[in-house]
């Protein structure tokens, strides 16, 4: 497949404090091949300053290509990604927190894989390799690896990272597969769906990864992992059926 354009699904709640930071370092991204970059911004109900932001960044580029969708009320990032996978016009797309986590400068270790036709997913994981990171809560850590390990039984996927949020998917497939998880529960559902396609290719390459502390706005907690655990048995079990 010719990749001509990535779409970046960008969801924003309660991120007036990095949004635009995060914003403009995708604009600042040149992506290899001249790949053309497509923002698909959505807003899922935040109370702060974030659509205000936005609108400003908006405002200030109006060369740039860019979609922004607002949800009412606030629906999970789930919601907000599905919203913005079916908006999303790019051959492949990526998602994106609004936070500072994830770094878009390795938007092209993502794209690699893809340009050299050896995968049509890659996840960036954040322990493929052990490198210098802003490391996550002890808890957070051992969650993400044992939830990696439980999906990779039912997925029988040999991953390091499923719960990581950069994710390159190809847009055709990724449209096909009906998702209904609204929050955290994404990343396993995705994952486990992904997984059923036939002679599908999933690769990881390694990326940084700077974690935010829960009084920088960090959101996902012990509920979220519950219910990860819930969606990847769930999910997973009608592959092993």
């Amino acid at each position: 497949m010719r990749l001509t354009k990535l779409s970046i699904i960008i969801p924003v709640y309660n991120e007036a404090a990095t949004v635009l930071e995060i914003l403009n370092k995708i604009k600042s991204v040149q992506l290899i091949h001249n790949i053309k970059k497509e923002f698909v911004i959505v807003d899922d109900g935040s109370q702060d300053a974030s659509k205000q932001l936005v609108h400003h960044f908006i405002n200030e580029n109006p060369t740039l290509d860019i979609q922004y969708h607002e949800h009412e009320e606030n629906q999970g990032k789930g919601a907000s990604i599905q919203t913005g996978i079916s908006n999303a016009t790019g051959e492949f797309l990526i998602i994106q927190d609004a936070d500072l986590e994830y770094n878009p400068a390795e938007y092209n270790v993502l794209l690699q894989p893809i340009l050299d036709d050896v995968a049509d997913v890659v996840y960036g994981s954040r322990f493929l390799k052990k490198e210098k990171k802003r490391t996550s809560y002890f808890w957070h850590y051992n969650a993400n690896k044992f939830l990696t390990f439980l999906s990779n039984i039912f997925s029988g996927l040999k991953l390091t990272d499923m719960e990581t949020c950069y994710k390159l998917l190809n847009s055709e497939i990724v449209k096909k597969i009906q998702l209904s998880e609204k929050r955290f529960g994404f990343e396993p559902e995705v994952t486990a769906k992904l997984a059923r396609i036939k002679g599908i290719r999933v690769k990881e390459v390694s990326i940084s990864y700077e974690s935010r502390r829960y009084n920088e706005g960090k959101k996902i907690g012990w509920k979220d992992g519950v219910r990860a655990i819930y969606c990847i048995v769930k999910y997973g079990l009608f592959r092993m059926n």
